[in-house]
């Protein structure tokens, strides 16, 4: 309804505290950090008091009136959250993506707690977020699929189906690294990567369909938090593939646009993939889609904080042979990189730095470089 406020969103809150963590890394904006603070650990109150609707460590969902929203993530449609047989999962529903995204939050406000000189509070941060991961790999993973599942439901049984949820744990660097990797392999299968990027729900699932808005189709959004999860896990051979079919896919786009979600038919001999006939172009998350994907290839990782700037393990894909980026702000710092592919690695040059000192630091062949 125009003009008023609906507040059916699960992710948001956590969200909330991403951001603020991850601007702060890139500016140092002290001004900003002071004056929302509060907001943040008004956020993480919510998460610990609110969110957790059953005192089982998980954060879950449930409308409270038939006008709102059955499922409260960012797969919102009615058959968003399908059971591997094909059934929506009842409320209240505990996202796999969401516990991720508390385990990032807490790890986030223990690094600006840290920098406060808050050390109890740190603590208590990053106790639960260690307790929340370890959670979250004994209730989510299923040895059978060789994955984590969509969701627990009502009754705390998993949710099986195969979906590109699970990929947000690697942007929140929830899960162990062995596990990551097979999490990976599973996203980027025949079933769940169409070649021009990762299915919202993998092929061969029963609500498989690559026209259903959010059980088949391809979200460039969605895509990019899974690409610079891989770089988080120094994966970044596997980000290439998201980039690659990205960029292929944007070509068959007006304006090279990537819109907010594209049919999930695979890529075969087709030029260009199938519209959705009511997605949106130009669209928020979309537009933002290339630059993280980008980014996640190109390994880096800012710390404004500290005048820093780490580069991680680049590669650049093998129709790309160099990439400039120009006046990249990282606190009171302006700096211009190069970067050249050559042969299976590449290599990374400053170009210009203005303003503060920058402490640059490039690393090769690391291994979880978002820890």
């Amino acid at each position: 309804m125009p003009h008023t406020p609906y507040y059916g969103s699960v992710d948001a809150t956590p969200l909330f505290i991403i951001l603020y963590s991850e601007y702060l890394q890139w500016t140092d904006d002290r001004a900003t950090a002071d004056q929302l603070l509060p907001a943040a650990e008004a956020a993480l109150r919510w998460i610990d008091e609110y969110g957790d609707k059953d005192g089982d460590g998980f954060v879950e969902y449930q409308r409270k009136n038939p006008r709102g929203l059955e499922n409260q993530g960012w797969k919102d449609s009615r058959d968003g959250v399908p059971h591997a047989d094909g059934t929506p999962a009842r409320p209240p529903i505990a996202l796999v993506e969401v516990q991720g995204y508390c385990v990032d939050a807490r790890r986030r406000m223990a690094r600006i707690y840290r920098q406060l000189g808050r050390r109890e509070d740190a603590a208590r941060c990053t106790r639960k977020a260690i307790e929340l991961a370890r959670r979250i790999d004994d209730a989510f993973w299923d040895e059978r699929t060789g994955t984590y599942v969509l969701a627990l439901d009502a009754e705390k049984k998993q949710v099986r189906s195969i979906a590109s949820n699970m990929g947000h744990l690697l942007w929140s660097r929830a899960i162990p690294d062995g596990k990551a990797r097979r999490v990976a392999r599973a996203l980027l299968s025949a079933e769940g990567f169409n070649g021009w990027g990762i299915r919202t729900l993998a092929r061969g699932q029963k609500a498989y369909n690559p026209l259903s808005y959010h059980n088949g189709t391809v979200w460039p959004h969605d895509n990019s938090l899974i690409a610079m999860g891989l770089s988080h896990y120094g994966l970044q051979r596997q980000a290439l593939q998201i980039m690659s079919g990205a960029y292929a896919a944007a070509r068959g786009f007006r304006h090279y646009r990537l819109p907010e979600l594209f049919c999930g038919m695979d890529r075969g001999d087709q030029e260009q993939p199938v519209s959705y006939p009511v997605s949106c172009s130009p669209q928020a998350w979309a537009s933002g889609a290339m630059f993280l994907t980008l980014r996640a290839c190109l390994g880096i990782y800012p710390d404004g904080p500290r005048r820093a700037l780490r580069i991680v393990n680049p590669h650049l894909p093998d129709w790309m042979s160099e990439v400039t980026l120009r006046g990249m702000r990282i606190a009171n710092s302006r700096v211009s990189l190069h970067f050249t592919r050559t042969g299976e690695g590449c290599f990374a040059a400053v170009t210009e730095t203005r303003g503060d000192p920058l402490a640059l630091r490039i690393e090769v062949g690391t291994g979880n470089p978002g820890s």
